[in-house]
């Protein structure tokens, strides 16, 4: 069984994107007929090319509005296709395919498209070539699978297949189980592709949002599993239309399809060797702060303020940890490590995740291509794997006060703080790739896609949890040039974790904490509180308490509760959040988000340095802001 996948899923030039394939692992590649109108070459340079790389063609794609056209036209397209099946020799390529037919001027004749493909089929294997045939889901007669092959069973030519396409069936909402009951000879080619679910047109959502699978939230193993049950032991070809994995690296985005296909058919013990399995994970065992020696002193005071208490500090390292409940910051302040980082300080360098044993999850991350680091790469003695960015995800066997040479205990200011999530902020097409991560690596879930206005552009998120909700991470982007997630990755220089939110018992209790050790709280608008009252039927008196803290409100319909205080932004670049949770809500308070992300435009973080910082943005916005 190849692996393959459609040049229109990754970006660059054809060559580049065949090197990129050829090095992410594939031996075999679709080519899109508008990469091939690119190429500079001959299609027997490009031949050639393929060879050199250990590539194979499986198919030239499409041929487009064929079947069920008028006699005169469908005589016209034969032709010009006749010079497809030419470009096909000089390629060679066995197998080319149908996209139903979307032209106005398409019958429905059943009868009339299976004469005419047919036909085509018959000139096909006068040159020892199949044409397979595609339902597209925003087809003009055809637009499911069943249809299809029902065309093709009636046209009953051994060269003629049917293409199944994992999108269409999805969105179409087309039977999977149905699919193992074909002959696996007469289905010619399968593609595969996942999607969030979005309540979308078809072609804007085939045409903007698919993803390779995993990354989406349709369930490919039924699909994959059905279609191998037929019998069919032909390609699986990743197609994916993308313009985020079109702007990335090619070679990244082969990685990652490759990586997909890989978790996918090891869910259904294809893979031999089977991928190395990896142990439950539900707990995250700390954060850790890289800070100068200048900042080190206002963030311990900050991580105290917020009801986390000084342990001590390692032996022989500036590394110091706060603990508060289940909850742990390691704050690192060693000048090694921010001489050889200077751009990832102050931030947050990573998590720890409380795993049983940390073995199988590295062996399966090094068989999924993903980098490790034995021994943390540098800073805290422990195994690690690269996070998103710069950023490390530390496993942890043991507690974090062994590990530091620091005495275990719970004498903390809040004995119920616990981590409740943190953020991954990133660009759109390493979000896709986290996304995979986790759900093949830790096996987490997919919480809906939330979208939001930010105050200068869009703000895209998706949350990924463990399967008992002890972790939450949302994944965020951005699309605008000065949004808060935009000038994070800028500042950071890549993706990483912008913020890290504790569950507290008491929230007014920490906002007068902090008040009291003259640590700025975020300024929300006055005018929030006013339309907050048209929102909630709250009593006059906890409204105005709200206000007096500076905290965020939400509810969610079914008594569940929701209290936010959030930081400004550290310097422009991190901020903590605690919250406090009241009858079971299990949301992130999505409609406060976009007062959240003006009133951090708006209110540096005091000091030099946080004041140079917002008039840096206030310079790069010009007049237009």
């Amino acid at each position: 069984m190849e692996w393959s996948i459609a040049t229109c899923s990754l970006g660059g030039t054809l060559e580049e994107k065949l090197v990129a394939i050829a090095r992410a692992g594939f031996r075999a590649v679709e080519i899109f007929e508008d990469d091939l109108c690119t190429y500079r070459g001959t299609p027997r340079e490009l031949r050639r090319l393929a060879e050199s790389l250990g590539l194979s063609f499986v198919a030239l794609q499409p041929i487009r509005d064929y079947e069920g056209m008028p006699p005169e036209v469908q005589k016209r397209r034969l032709a010009r296709i006749e010079r497809t099946f030419d470009l096909m020799g000089e390629l060679g390529i066995a197998l080319t395919y149908v996209c139903s037919n979307t032209s106005p001027l398409a019958e429905g004749d059943p009868d009339r498209m299976a004469a005419q493909l047919r036909e085509l089929a018959e000139r096909a294997a006068q040159r020892g070539i199949r044409v397979g045939y595609e339902a597209l889901s925003w087809g003009r007669h055809v637009r499911d699978w069943p249809q299809a092959w029902e065309v093709v069973r009636w046209a009953d030519h051994p060269h003629l297949g049917l293409v199944l396409d994992s999108f269409h069936a999805f969105v179409r909402g087309n039977p999977v189980a149905e699919l193992a009951r074909l002959p696996g000879e007469r289905v010619f080619l399968v593609q595969l592709s996942d999607a969030p679910n979005l309540l979308m047109d078809p072609l804007a959502l085939s045409r903007h949002h698919r993803s390779f699978p995993g990354q989406g939230d349709w369930p490919l193993a039924d699909f994959l599993e059905a279609v191998l049950a037929s019998g069919y032991r032909g390609p699986l070809s990743l197609e994916i239309f993308n313009e985020w994995f079109r702007a990335a690296p090619p070679q990244e985005v082969a990685q990652n399809a490759l990586r997909s296909l890989k978790v996918l058919l090891d869910r259904l013990g294809r893979v031999v060797p089977p991928l190395p399995r990896a142990l439950p994970v539900e707990e995250v065992a700390f954060v850790e702060l890289l800070a100068e020696e200048e900042d080190a002193g206002i963030l311990s005071e900050l991580l105290q303020a917020l009801g986390l208490l000084r342990v001590g500090k390692h032996p022989a390292l500036e590394v110091g940890l706060y603990r508060g409940g289940g909850a742990r910051v390691v704050l690192n302040a060693e000048p090694e490590l921010s001489a050889a980082a200077p751009q990832e300080v102050p931030g947050f360098r990573g998590v720890g995740f409380r795993v049983q044993r940390a073995a199988p999850i590295l062996a399966r991350a090094q068989a999924l291509n993903l980098e490790v680091h034995p021994l943390g790469g540098g800073g805290l003695p422990l195994p690690a794997l690269r996070g998103p960015g710069r950023t490390r995800i530390y496993l942890v066997e043991g507690s974090v006060e062994a590990i530091l040479g620091l005495p275990e205990g719970q004498e903390a200011a809040e004995a119920h703080l616990r981590v409740d999530h943190f953020t991954n902020v990133m660009g759109r097409p390493e979000l896709y790739s986290w996304l995979l991560v986790y759900k093949s690596l830790f096996d987490f879930e997919l919480e809906p896609v939330v979208e939001i206005l930010d105050p200068y552009g869009a703000f895209y998120s998706r949350c990924v949890h463990s399967p008992k909700g002890g972790i939450r991470i949302p994944l965020n982007t951005a699309e605008g040039g000065e949004t808060l997630a935009t000038r994070f990755l800028r500042a950071m220089g890549g993706g990483g974790i912008q913020h890290v939110a504790f569950a507290v018992p008491n929230v007014f209790e920490v906002a007068e904490r902090l008040r009291a050790r003259g640590l700025p709280l975020l300024e929300v608008p006055r005018s929030y509180y006013r339309v907050l009252a048209t929102r909630f039927d709250l009593e006059p008196a906890f409204l105005e308490q709200l206000e007096a803290h500076g905290l965020l409100y939400d509810a969610d319909g079914r008594g569940g509760e929701f209290l936010q205080l959030y930081t400004p932004a550290f310097h422009g670049r991190f901020f903590f959040e605690a919250l406090e949770r009241r009858g079971g809500y299990e949301h992130f308070g999505a409609a406060n988000t976009p007062v959240r992300l003006a009133a951090q435009v708006g209110q540096p973080w005091p000091g030099e340095r946080g004041l140079q910082m917002v008039g840096n943005i206030v310079d790069n916005m010009g007049d237009g802001g």
